[in-house]
């Protein structure tokens, strides 16, 4: 094939022959034999970084996420695995946010759904997908959301745990306050056992002899 061109050493306007070597189209002065490159084969382009599935990080060619070390081999089963938990409201809920997409309105309307099924990292991985204004204002506002969500959660979580050694305290008070009563009960039935018997025994009157009965060792039948 041949070719009019503007020779880069001898500046005359020729007919080039081309011919295509290492991915690129060289053509061939015929008066200074001079070869130039016509034409650059594109370059396969290297792919673009992906972001990571759990933190929307953008991530390399490591082995890891280097923001949440969410391992590379593993990206694919979490993504998957997330979008399986994605309420289907929730999707709906992007979806009509995508078709009017500067309708503020759309954005709330979102928000009170993740909100609802507490699905803030799914919509936060993709508002970080549209790089514009209004992405950044509704990725702040589902920050403070899910700051929010977390604080009330972590304050209502200690009277749940706290709730089953409440009522083991409460049984043990009871047994220790009944193992004490039993013992105050057998001291004083202890304490008050010889004297009840001293009371129940009749009191003899003071210098009365008791008379000696006969069979008796000292009776009057075995002294004479």
């Amino acid at each position: 094939m041949n070719v009019r061109v503007e020779c880069e050493s001898c500046r005359e306007l020729v007919a080039a022959s081309f011919a295509i070597q290492g991915g690129e189209v060289r053509a061939t002065c015929p008066l200074c034999h001079h070869a130039m490159t016509a034409l650059r084969a594109p370059r396969a382009h290297a792919p673009s970084l992906q972001m990571c599935p759990k933190c929307g990080a953008p991530r390399g060619a490591g082995d890891a996420c280097a923001i949440c070390g969410l391992a590379t081999a593993r990206m694919a089963a979490y993504k998957d695995a997330r979008e399986a938990a994605v309420p289907e409201v929730v999707r709906e809920a992007w979806q009509r946010a995508n078709e009017a997409w500067d309708d503020p309105a759309r954005h709330d309307e979102l928000l009170r759904v993740v909100a609802a099924n507490d699905s803030y990292a799914w919509a936060a991985g993709r508002y970080r997908t549209r790089k514009d204004d209004v992405s950044q204002r509704q990725l702040e506002r589902l920050r403070r959301a899910a700051e929010a969500t977390l604080l009330a959660s972590a304050s209502a979580r200690p009277d749940a745990s706290t709730q089953p050694y409440r009522a083991t305290r409460g049984v043990l008070i009871i047994l220790v306050v009944a193992v004490v009563i039993g013992l105050v009960y057998a001291m004083v039935i202890r304490t008050r056992g010889p004297a009840s018997r001293d009371l129940a025994a009749p009191a003899r009157p003071a210098g009365q002899v008791q008379p000696l009965v006969p069979g008796h060792p000292v009776s009057s039948s075995t002294i004479k």
